[in-house]
């Protein structure tokens, strides 16, 4: 690594303190120069996220395209959203969250607690889960109208059972009832987006992995 960046010990208590980092494509010049991170995020130079005692517990790296090498590091939660070109290494991670996200490549972890969604064309090699049942079932596909598969979810009745009864109501506040409604198309329309997103993506690949 570089040598020490004169304010990168303040910086990272400070991130310590917060128990929290977002990465985004966004905040990645700004982060780059707090925490001395290597790397300019190309496919042949990756950032590099390595052997930083102080990282938060709690990463979040969300909207971002760029190339990442995470590795020899203990993560509370990691969590990739609407990421790609992500490459995770010799870590141990308590809890991995990945949804929306592709060309991910998971190298010998341990991880404790596992949710994939919506991602596919990435790669699993020699990682140990603690619960490898969930490493495919947790990998939704479906390509069908998102409103009709959730017409069962308790969430969806109650949000509809609302919009609809406000509407209908008479009262001057029936305008109200749009709020729910405008809430349960947000919600469809993203897990369609999702969907979309991945629809042409190849599958996953799972070689060598094991339970803890």
């Amino acid at each position: 690594m570089n040598p020490t960046h004169p304010n990168k010990n303040k910086q990272l208590l400070d991130h310590g303190k917060s128990k929290f980092i977002k990465i985004s494509d966004k905040k990645i010049v700004t982060l780059k120069i707090e925490m001395d991170w290597e790397g300019e995020g190309s496919g042949l130079d990756p950032i590099i996220i390595d052997q930083i005692e102080t990282l938060p517990l709690k990463v979040k790296i969300s909207r971002s395209s760029l190339y990442f090498t995470i590795k020899n590091l203990t993560i509370d939660k990691l969590t990739c959203r609407n990421a790609q070109n992500i490459s995770i290494e010799n870590c141990t991670i308590k809890h991995l969250r990945m949804e929306g996200c592709e060309n991910m490549t998971l190298l010998n972890n341990t991880i404790l607690k596992l949710k994939i969604v919506y991602t596919r064309g990435s790669t699993f090699i020699d990682n140990k889960f603690a619960q490898i049942d969930k490493l495919k079932q947790n990998y939704f596909t479906n390509q069908g109208n998102p409103i009709v598969r959730q017409v069962s979810n308790p969430f969806t009745c109650c949000i509809c059972f609302l919009a609809v009864s406000m509407l209908v109501s008479g009262t001057p506040i029936w305008f109200f009832g749009l709020v729910p409604l405008g809430l349960l198309l947000y919600l469809n329309y993203s897990a369609y987006a999702k969907n979309n997103r991945i629809r042409d993506k190849p599958d996953n690949t799972y070689v060598n992995n094991t339970e803890v």
